[in-house]
């Protein structure tokens, strides 16, 4: 039989009274956390409603009576400008690349002589490049759209604005490129409308290569033009060099900023003719250029001016 195990007995229960007394009422205040607008959000859409586009929440905005425009060209050999960007406080110096937004948003929309400036990447943060409305609104000042800008000939002969060819090239190469990434992204890719004549395809992406034999100066393109485009514009340094592998990158996408490229160039050019770096290029490094690298960027510094009057090359 298992051991009996006594167990001490409970104490006596004593009753256990209280009361609910009211409690303090506890007020709580619900407080409305309101995200902080960004400072450029009313800056971009007054470029919107500049470019005649609407933005959510408003009525339809009118056609401007002249179509603006994005420019990229270099400030001329005078002082320099400031940026028009809301906060920045750079200006913009002579010999740069800026964007000029031609007519500008506070000038009148009736003609092309005002302009906003821009460093580039300022208005990048403006403009959204993935929207096809504003990558078409991109244009490189050259000998071709000088016009366009509201520009004489005569401020333009001594290269003045213009880009040079390197720029032009890059610019005209990454707007393309970046057209083809964004019509496949929405689904509306259509090869036919991006195909070149074969002689003009080989002449913009063959030219200064070894191996390029032109057959003849394509139909329609002017003899200025098209030593341009053979000699002065050649993206290829003989075998060894392209412009695009060097600043564009390979493969296809949406690819680098256009700031970033323009960057690269602009850092390469400094570079090629010896120039002093700037704080950018110390704290990035330079570039490594190799010989035929140096002879080609000082090739496409080149800047072709327009052929008026007695400067015009006939056929």
């Amino acid at each position: 039989m298992a051991p009996s195990i006594a167990y001490p007995a409970s104490p006596p229960q004593t009753p256990i009274s209280f009361s609910l007394k009211p409690q303090k009422s506890i007020s709580v205040d619900v407080v409305e956390i309101i995200e902080e607008e960004d400072p450029l959000d009313n800056e971009r859409a007054r470029l919107r409603r500049h470019l005649g586009l609407s933005n959510p929440n408003e009525p339809p905005c009118e056609t401007p009576q002249i179509q603006p425009l994005f420019f990229i060209e270099r400030v001329p050999d005078t002082k320099g400008v400031t940026c028009s960007l809301p906060g920045c406080t750079q200006g913009i110096q002579h010999g740069d690349l800026r964007f000029a937004l031609n007519p500008g948003m506070g000038g009148d929309t009736w003609f092309r002589s005002s302009s906003d400036y821009y460093h580039i990447p300022c208005f990048s943060t403006l403009a959204d490049f993935t929207n096809p409305t504003y990558l078409n609104l991109i244009h490189p000042l050259t000998r071709h759209t000088f016009k366009h800008r509201g520009l004489k000939p005569s401020s333009v002969l001594d290269g003045s604005y213009l880009v040079p060819c390197g720029v032009e090239r890059l610019i005209l190469e990454w707007k393309y490129t970046r057209a083809i990434a964004l019509d496949k992204r929405d689904g509306v890719y259509d090869e036919n409308l991006y195909r070149l004549d074969p002689s003009v395809h080989d002449l913009l992406y063959k030219a200064g290569s070894a191996g390029y034999w032109p057959e003849g100066r394509p139909a329609g393109l002017d003899q200025y033009e098209y030593y341009v485009l053979l000699k002065m514009c050649a993206v290829n340094e003989g075998d060894g060099w392209n412009l695009f592998e060097q600043f564009l990158g390979k493969g296809e996408g949406e690819g680098r900023d256009l700031s970033e490229v323009l960057r690269g160039w602009e850092r390469g050019f400094r570079l090629a003719w010896g120039r002093e770096a700037d704080n950018e290029d110390r704290k990035e490094g330079p570039p490594l250029l190799s010989p035929t690298a140096v002879r080609a960027i000082r090739r496409l510094s080149a800047i072709p001016t327009p052929q008026v009057g007695f400067n015009r090359l006939y056929c």
